[in-house]
């Protein structure tokens, strides 16, 4: 066993009580010896090993019981009850009396949309339920469309996006640009906010992440519901009414919408987050030459493997002198915590302090510290300009370069939208009837000054905000749909502008982190894909 052990010059707050330090995170992949690296992962659970035990598997009991006790199990372990201000008394009232009239019926579908329901409650990417049959559930619920989409522009005004050809809204005359006003006789922007995602394959963590899935699913219903839309044409003096029927489009309009996020892709039918990056590459990192000799490195996950490939795309990248890098991780489904400040030791100019991680103990009920850890810059290391690209789809350990980027002053961080906002330790949770998995963070990642970061608050603020944020608005939405990039391209201007001026952003301060795997953890992440 390699354990990294050697104390940083300024030892943190918990440095001398704590499991592991990697005072260098880059190490353990660089060594390029994962066993080694899995047996300190291991290790910095040590203080609390013993006290350890496997989730419950609750499938012999009724689907009343299973609920009661998995609420019990996650109140007393979710390490963000107060942070989040989760009432678990008031979630159990409201939908313990849901499971019981579904399991009365045998409901299997109305028991699996309450349990997505609850789990849609607490607004944390990383509160999962999950199951591979949903009982038809999301079909009777969405399986339906109204032939168009929409999203809010920055201006406040709510706008149609796409149009499917054929669909019942071009026959009415729906155009792109056509102002949405009202939705089956109320305000759109009330619809907007009563719309379910439950059935949102990334589960939102942050306001704007939520308003960004609820827009994607006004447009959503079961087959054969109707709907009345007000229209105010661009051409119009006063608004029209346009009745539609939802039709099923193979979810059509959702995959379209998924182009704000730089890719098509059928996210919802994408059970996990293992299939939605089947969906969008074969690779953990691709690599490839833009204009003007600038590098695009897209990561979809933190595994162990990918650090070898995003090395040597960086190091490539050095040796042509490339100008700028774009680092896409807006489909980025995290992975493994001392990776994600691994890939950012590659940028900063000084040490960063990444984080102190967190995890239950059923010993002490207590939430101590196990692992501290720390970015440390490469000898080697990039020194021109770098501009990451993040969506609400960044989660987890996704989310740990951009928080190191934002914190230390590196590069931009380009977008629409920020990050996903879920930065916690996640542990399987208990297994419901009849199969049905569920998980949650049992541990969070701390600042240092032992504070929670990342992760959005009871206001559901956090994750990482765009630097450059990108305009949302009818221009940016038009070339989006017609195919550009826009999000790459307001990145590629912007590095362009750092060579043009001559300028190359300095670290300047620290920040940040996210999350080290339980082993107990890894047949979780075969299903979801999770750190």
């Amino acid at each position: 066993m390699f354990l990294v052990l050697v104390q940083p010059a300024c030892a943190g707050l918990y440095t001398d009580s704590c499991g592991m330090v990697w005072t260098d995170t880059c190490v353990p992949f660089e060594r390029d010896n994962e066993t080694a690296y899995y047996e300190e992962l291991a290790a910095s659970f040590a203080p609390i090993a013993d006290n350890l035990t496997e989730a419950p598997d609750l499938g012999n009991l009724s689907w009343s019981d299973a609920f009661s006790e998995m609420c019990t199990y996650m109140e007393e372990r979710y390490a963000f009850t107060e942070w989040r201000g989760v009432d678990w008394d008031l979630l159990y009232a409201t939908y313990a009396p849901g499971i019981a009239d579904a399991e009365k019926s045998q409901d299997a579908a109305a028991y699996y949309r309450t349990l997505r329901e609850f789990a849609s409650a607490i607004p944390d990417g990383h509160v999962i339920i999950f199951s591979p049959d949903d009982f038809g559930a999301k079909y009777a619920d969405i399986g339906g469309g109204y032939g168009f989409a929409v999203a809010r522009l920055d201006s406040g005004e709510v706008i149609a996006t796409y149009v499917a050809d054929g669909s019942d809204a071009e026959k009415a005359g729906i155009r792109f640009g056509d102002e949405v006003v009202s939705w089956n006789g109320r305000p759109v922007g009330e619809a907007i906010d009563a719309t379910s995602i439950i059935w949102a394959p990334v589960k939102p963590s942050t306001t704007e992440g939520i308003l960004l899935q609820k827009q994607r699913f006004l447009t959503r219903a079961p087959v054969g519901a109707g709907v009345t839309v007000g229209i105010a044409a661009p051409e119009d003096s006063a608004p029209r009414t346009v009745n539609l029927t939802g039709a099923e489009d193979g979810y059509d309009t959702l995959i379209r919408t998924s182009i704000f996020l730089g890719r098509e892709a059928n996210d919802v039918e994408a059970g996990t987050g293992a299939e939605l990056k089947a969906m969008i590459s074969n690779d953990t990192v691709t690599c490839r030459p833009l204009s003007g000799g600038i590098v695009y490195i897209a990561i979809y996950e933190e595994a162990y493997d990918a650090y070898q490939p995003f090395r040597a795309a960086v190091k490539d990248a050095i040796a042509k002198d490339a100008p700028g890098i774009v680092i896409d991780l807006r489909f980025n489904r995290g992975g493994d915590d001392n990776l994600g400040s691994a890939l950012a030791a590659w940028f900063v100019d000084r040490p960063v302090f990444y984080e102190y991680g967190t995890s239950y103990d059923p010993g002490t009920g207590e939430f101590p510290v196990l692992w501290e850890s720390w970015t440390q810059p490469r000898p080697d290391r990039y020194m021109g300009p770098v501009a990451v690209l993040v969506s609400p789809y960044t989660i987890s350990t996704g989310e740990g370069l951009p928080k190191v980027f934002a914190g230390s002053g590196t590069g931009a961080i380009v977008s629409w939208y920020g990050t996903n906002g879920a930065f916690g330790i996640v542990s399987p949770g208990p297994v419901l009837p009849p199969g049905i998995m569920t998980a949650f963070p049992a541990g969070a990642s701390l600042d240092e000054n032992g504070r929670i970061q990342v992760d959005s608050n009871a206001s559901m603020i956090g994750g990482v905000a765009p630097t450059v944020r990108v305009p949302l608005d009818a221009d940016t939405l038009a070339r989006a749909m017609a195919g550009e990039d826009v999000q790459l391209t307001y990145a590629v201007e912007w590095l362009e502008a750092q060579a043009k001026n001559g300028t190359v952003p300095a670290a300047t301060e620290a920040a940040p982190g996210c999350v080290v795997p339980l082993a107990a953890v890894a047949v979780l992440m075969i299903w979801y894909g999770r750190r």
